[in-house]
């Protein structure tokens, strides 16, 4: 029902045209009246009437000005002048504050009637209009929600090549370019909005995976800053997963990547590790103190050095690599089953990963059922030296798989890799000296063998030669500058920037581990 308030410096007025209609029976609230202008607007409102009929000519405040008044407070209430005059002046300032009727007096009660039903159903039919434009807006909104989120995820499931990501997220209005990303993966059985921090506080794109799963890309230009903030995001989230009520969060962070390519690496590992705490949550439904403890400090186990090793690593080197990787097992005198498994489990779920990245290049189906078998028997591990055997049977057969995998590259970007394994260690090497060996255009191949290998030439050129320095480190007596001159750094000083950023550790650092490890 429409609310009407009347306003008439006559009395006879306001009380005749108040009896002088049935309003609830015509669909209407009388609810309430005044005699001037002043008086009525703070009863309008307070009121909020759907409609004021109001004449011109009043003491203190006319009919105009309140029109005016209400015009800017209340845009959508409905207006009807009722004046004795007939004057040019009146009609065309009413027309001007966009008054809704404008009529003469005397009028009579069904003439009133009749206007009020008109300008009622002028009401309702914007009203119509209105709720048909926001459920528009909302299913435009609500379709654009879904396109950005099937974007997003499927840039996290790796389905996009750089430019068509970069075209997709332009036609979308997302901002994506950005030196570094990471993802982080939280799901809650609560609201997800108590995760609404991570939006407000950090720059990411987010997005829903699932009804209580959001999925962060966090975005930023230093990779040391994004190491230390997803460091803090980590703690966080750790305070909430140890006072949430029966486990009710789970959640998983990738590494830093760069490149838009790299979402995909960072958003795998950051869904391995959330998956990961659901599998050890269902083998331990009651962590001890030090149990809790032990799982916060194994979130800081360096996958990238498994994966560096599965990658390149060399069967010679496996069991010290072993010990070296299972060190905190050992030095922190950890015996909790709980502790050991969840280690186990985390170094296994790396290792399939691995494997499955091989899939595509050879059939793995095998050594995964091999894989598997070893993995029932990892609950049972409760010694050291049971860690180390159960490590040593899995990268034995991951490096046997793995040079049994053939990768094939286009001709041009084969030549390339091979060219760069020969000429490593010359300090010259660049991308158009391979470029020119190879006989195409340094910018054709830039893109063709990032396409191909996942990385940059230059990156893999660093990488095999910072793989070579390493050896040089465990098995000679060379000194820094001697090493960096026969990986091909001329620059010693640069060498060992490159060599800590890769390794995280400076070359010192790295043969005081080795040592430690062999002896």
């Amino acid at each position: 029902m429409k609310k009407v308030f009347l306003v008439d410096d006559e009395i006879a007025i306001r009380e005749g045209i108040a009896k002088s209609i049935n309003w609830e029976n015509e669909g209407f609230v009388f609810c309430g009246d005044a005699s001037d202008g002043e008086v009525a607007l703070p009863l309008i409102e307070r009121h909020q009437p759907d409609i004021v009929i109001t004449d011109i000519k009043m003491p203190f405040m006319d009919g105009l000005e309140l029109s005016r008044m209400i015009r800017e407070k209340m845009p959508s209430t409905k207006i009807i002048i009722l004046s004795g005059h007939d004057e040019f002046e009146y009609a065309r300032e009413a027309m001007r504050i966009q008054v809704t009727e404008y009529c003469l007096k005397p009028v009579s009660s069904k003439d009133l009637l009749h206007i009020l039903m008109k300008v009622s159903a002028q009401i309702e039919k914007e009203e119509l209009n209105k709720k048909r434009l926001l459920d528009l807006k909302n299913q435009a909104m609500q379709s654009k929600t879904v396109a950005r989120d099937k974007f997003l995820y499927e840039l996290c499931e790796g389905l996009y090549s750089f430019s068509d990501a970069v075209k997709e997220a332009s036609r979308l209005n997302i901002h994506l370019i950005s030196s570094y990303y990471y993802v982080v993966m939280v799901e809650s059985k609560s609201d997800s909005h108590e995760f609404d921090w991570i939006e407000k506080d950090y720059l990411c794109l987010r997005f829903h995976r699932k009804v209580r799963e959001s999925v962060f890309i966090m975005l930023g230009e230093s990779k040391q800053q994004l190491e230390h903030e997803s460091e803090m995001i980590r703690q966080r989230l750790h305070k909430y997963e140890e006072h949430s009520p029966d486990n009710s969060i789970l959640f998983g962070i990738g590494r830093v990547e760069s490149r838009i390519k790299g979402i995909s690496q960072s958003f795998s590992e950051a869904d391995e590790e959330k998956n990961y705490s659901k599998i050890i949550r269902k083998y331990s439904s009651k962590e001890t103190e030090r149990d809790i403890e032990s799982k916060k400090e194994l979130h800081h186990l360096k996958r990238r050095d498994l994966i560096e090793f599965l990658k390149v690593g060399k069967e010679c080197d496996i069991e010290s690599f072993s010990r070296s990787y299972s060190s905190y097992l050992q030095t922190g005198n950890v015996r909790s089953q709980f502790t050991i498994y969840y280690f186990l489990m985390d170094f296994t779920i790396t290792i399939t990963h691995y494997l499955k990245e091989l899939e595509t290049k050879t059939d793995n189906s095998e050594v995964m059922k091999e894989i598997s078998q070893l993995e029932m028997n990892a609950s049972w591990i409760r010694y050291y030296d049971e860690v180390i055997s159960y490590m040593e049977k899995m990268l034995k057969l991951v490096l046997s798989t793995r040079s049994g995998a053939t990768i094939h590259y286009s001709q041009s970007v084969q030549m390339a890799v091979n060219f760069i394994h020969q000429r490593f260690d010359d300090s010259q090497l660049s991308l158009q000296t391979v470029a020119d060996a190879v006989n195409v255009s340094a910018s054709y191949l830039s893109h063709l063998f990032s396409q191909e290998t996942g990385t940059t030439l230059i990156e893999y050129l660093t990488n095999i030669r910072i793989e070579k320095a390493k050896e040089l480190l465990k098995t000679t007596q060379n000194k820094t500058y001697e090493i960096a001159n026969q990986v091909g750094y001329s620059d010693s000083h640069y060498f060992c920037r490159t060599f800590k950023k890769i390794t995280g550790m400076t070359t010192r650092q790295f043969k005081n581990q080795m040592q430690l490890a062999g002896s």
